[in-house]
Formats: structure tokens, C-alpha cells, sequence
């Protein structure tokens, strides 16, 4: 037992030096490029789909300057003429027009006669409805037998 050595002879445990900061390990690369990607995806995305809904601004544009029934009628024709082709949209009028704002908005309901008076000033309704469907309509490819 001559040959163990007394506690006061015993030296400290050596820690290792903590880990730099800097550079990082590959696993924050990684996460770092997949987050780049995303961000530049996102940004992407979203220019791609303000542009989509250009004509949608452009709209509400017009149906905010719009003074009588004959304009709201005219900005909801501009609208539907970006959105679908001319041929199924630009022959539309009185009830087969009101028709076809209904059927291309769930949430839109203009009755059969809110277009007929186009010289009339505009109620409260149809310029919400108005904006509702410039807002809320749904584009669906063209069916054949211009139905929309």
C-alpha cells in the first residue's frame, strides 16, 4: 500500500476548454439553408399571388369610384373579363349577367333586379355584394355551352 499516493499529492481534474461559438457545426448550416429556402419560397409565393390578384385590386378600384348602378355593373364586367374569357363573359346581361355573378360566388347574392336600373345611385347592398364577389369569386375553367 506504500504505492498509493497521498490526497494532497493528487492534481485537479483538467476540464477541456468549452466549445467556440464559432464556426458552428454543419447542423446550423443546414438549418440555415433550408430556412433561406423557405424564406425565399414564401416571398416568392406571395409576389406570384399578388400578382394572380392584380385585377382584384384594380376592381375594388373602380367599384370605390363607381357612382351609379351602370358603373358597378361596368367594373363587375372589367373583373369578370380578366378572370374568364371574353366570349363566355362579354355577351352577359340582365338576368343571365346576375346569373352568372351568383353562380361564381357562394357568398354573393344579387337579386334579378339590383342590375336593372343602371342609372339609379348605388345602395349599400349592392356595393357591399359588389366588393364581396371582386374579393370572393371563384375562377373555375369555362364549361362548354357558355355556362359559367
Amino acid at each position: 500500500m506504500a504505492d498509493v499516493p497521498a490526497l494532497d499529492q493528487l492534481h485537479d481534474i483538467v476540464l477541456p476548454p468549452p466549445p467556440p461559438l464559432w464556426p458552428p457545426g454543419e447542423g446550423f448550416w443546414v438549418a440555415l439553408v433550408m430556412l433561406t429556402v423557405c424564406i425565399v419560397a414564401g416571398l416568392r409565393w406571395r409576389c406570384a399571388r399578388r400578382r394572380r390578384n392584380a385585377y382584384r385590386a384594380a376592381g375594388l378600384e373602380l367599384l370605390a369610384q363607381a357612382q351609379t348602378v351602370y358603373d358597378v355593373s361596368i367594373a363587375l364586367k372589367r373583373v369578370a373579363l380578366v378572370a374568364w374569357p371574353r366570349a363566355q363573359v362579354a355577351s352577359l346581361h340582365g338576368a343571365d349577367w346576375v346569373r352568372f355573378l351568383n353562380n361564381t360566388c357562394r357568398r354573393c347574392r344579387f337579386a334579378e333586379d339590383s342590375l336593372a336600373q343602371p342609372d339609379a345611385t348605388i345602395e349599400k347592398a349592392l356595393r357591399r355584394s359588389a366588393a364581396r364577389w371582386v374579393r370572393s369569386h371563384v375562377v373555375r375553367a369555362a364549361r362548354i355551352g357558355g355556362e359559367p
